[in-house]
């Protein structure tokens, strides 16, 4: 009897082991993790002791744009980026902008500009060709995404992005819109390539 509860006992242990080794785990993600910018994360990160700071560099339809900076209190290092705002997305009681907005990280913005460049000179043509749908898009890691297309004898270009969760479209759909956007990022850029030289 003693031997029949011993081996069942061996038994049972062998094949909890082997069952162990074919389980696989299940990762969960918050919704919101997938897309997340490396200036957020420091932000919002509740471990850390950060002093945040904006500077509104323009506005192009209802898109706000503005210098980004949060500087780590106790080793000092600084992120630049890009964040990006709309009109009206204010507190109640202060001029304070709402939190959860978008941001192209210092690292994405010459990608940012490079590709917006590269699909205003393809773009810019004076009659698009509607039987030839092209469609150009592009994420930053926040998820902040430039679609632009043609066809149907017109071009477009789209600037998504979202305020607290809520997804905002901004259409650019004239050549002075999409410079003045292109012309305002290289501005910002220009500017953090400067203040990290004097770092």
């Amino acid at each position: 009897m003693r031997i029949a509860v011993i081996l069942m006992l061996l038994f049972c242990s062998i094949t909890s082991k082997a069952q162990q080794k074919k389980h696989i785990d299940t990762v969960v993600l918050r919704a919101d993790s997938t897309f997340e910018s490396l200036l957020h994360r420091k932000l919002y990160n509740y471990r850390n002791h950060v002093k945040y700071h904006i500077e509104e560099r323009g506005r192009i339809r209802e898109l706000i744009v503005y210098l980004a900076s949060v500087q780590d209190l106790v080793t000092g290092h600084k992120l630049y980026g890009i964040r990006i705002d709309q009109r009206g997305s204010r507190n109640l009681f202060t001029d304070a902008p709402m939190t959860n907005v978008e941001y192209i990280d210092e690292d994405e913005i010459d990608s940012v500009v490079a590709h917006l460049k590269m699909v205003r000179d393809t773009i810019k043509i004076k009659e698009p060709d509607s039987e030839r749908y092209t469609e150009f898009r592009f994420f930053t890691r926040s998820g902040f995404m430039i679609e632009c297309y043609t066809g149907a004898n017109r071009w477009r270009c789209l600037i998504h992005y979202e305020i607290g969760k809520v997804a905002n479209d901004v259409y650019l759909n004239n050549n002075n819109r999409l410079d003045e956007f292109i012309e305002t990022i290289e501005e910002i850029s220009k500017e953090i390539k400067s203040m990290r030289k004097t770092e």
